[in-house]
């Protein structure tokens, strides 16, 4: 089967594992089984200078503000700087990172969209699926919504859903919408996988970093996680939020979300079949953070003889070898 569908069969057979539901109690005791919740991500998508097209998460509780911002501040001072923009990653920034209830992954997803079909046709034909599964959700609680206020936001999420639809229709922007509904169905599932096994969950806020990609298709990035994640939460009821896409802004969240930026940088830039990397602070990344840590896990997506595959990618230390 290639398809969608096929990725998020995968990584339910995935959260199936018993190693993985005791992966995910044990990083729920760690985070205190916290109600309230915040998932960062960071993208890096054809680049031709790299070998991997990379999507990263973080997910974390959110204790209390003055948990928050010590975070915030010891990132700051620590690393204060994204990946490309500087030659060495602070060691005691990655030890750090490493003693918080903090859980990475990542999806390495070269030819993303043969996921979606096996030609443009087929990929075409998924889009419209989902966008008109997606229309009926927001429809749906257009007329179910409490104020006028949510009736008025649920009503532009179907107007803006009709838009791309006919778009598509048309062969427009097919890959923006690709990697939109892909972004958002991945984390939507993984996070949910692991939060539904929370016996509360009051909010959950989600908070990418600066990347155009949230911002095509009329911005419906957000309102589609939302919806996607309440369905693969068994309808939960909970607060969702999250900040508004927009390149052209610092946001206030710029130092939590440099772990992702890190990993993601890493992982871009890592040539996995031949076990190479192009800067020395790539690799010590993948030592100084990521090497057997249970807490970062990465999924490589690909199709091979008609079927959609999802791999595991273990990072080891060195001196284990």
């Amino acid at each position: 089967m290639v398809s969608i569908d096929a990725c998020i069969e995968l990584m339910r057979q995935e959260f199936e594992k018993d190693e993985m539901k005791a992966l995910i109690q044990d990083f729920l005791k760690r985070a205190s089984f916290s109600p309230k919740w915040m998932l960062y991500s960071d993208y890096c998508l054809d680049d031709k200078n790299k070998p991997n097209d990379v999507l990263t998460f973080v997910l974390m509780p959110f204790f209390n503000e003055a948990t928050y911002q010590e975070l915030k501040k010891k990132i700051n001072e620590m690393q204060p700087v994204d990946i490309k923009h500087t030659k060495n990653i602070n060691d005691e920034f990655m030890s750090y990172i490493k003693t918080q209830a903090v859980f990475c992954f990542s999806f390495i997803l070269n030819d993303r969209q043969q996921l979606f079909g096996t030609d443009e046709t087929e990929q075409i034909k998924t889009v419209e699926k989902l966008l008109a599964n997606l229309k009926e959700t927001f429809a749906r609680w257009r007329d179910n919504a409490g104020s006028q206020q949510m009736r008025d936001y649920y009503s532009d999420c179907v107007i803006k859903i009709k838009k791309q639809q006919r778009e598509i229709f048309l062969k427009k922007k097919v890959t923006n919408h690709i990697d939109v509904l892909l972004i958002t169905l991945l984390a939507s599932y993984y996070t949910a996988s692991i939060l539904k096994n929370l016996p509360v969950l009051h909010i959950f806020g989600w908070f990418p970093d600066r990347d155009k990609t949230n911002e095509t298709c009329d911005g419906l990035a957000v309102p589609i996680f939302n919806a996607l994640q309440y369905g693969y939460m068994d309808a939960r009821q909970y607060l969702f939020c999250a900040a508004k896409p927009d390149s052209s802004v610092v946001p206030f969240y710029d130092d939590e979300n440099r772990i992702a930026d890190i990993i993601c940088g890493t992982l871009a830039d890592y040539n996995i079949k031949e076990n190479l990397i192009s800067k020395e602070k790539f690799d010590e990344v993948l030592q100084g953070l990521m090497a057997d840590n249970m807490y970062v896990k990465i999924y490589r997506f690909f199709v091979d003889g008609g079927l959609t595959h999802m791999g595991t990618i273990k990072i080891s230390s060195k001196e284990l070898k």
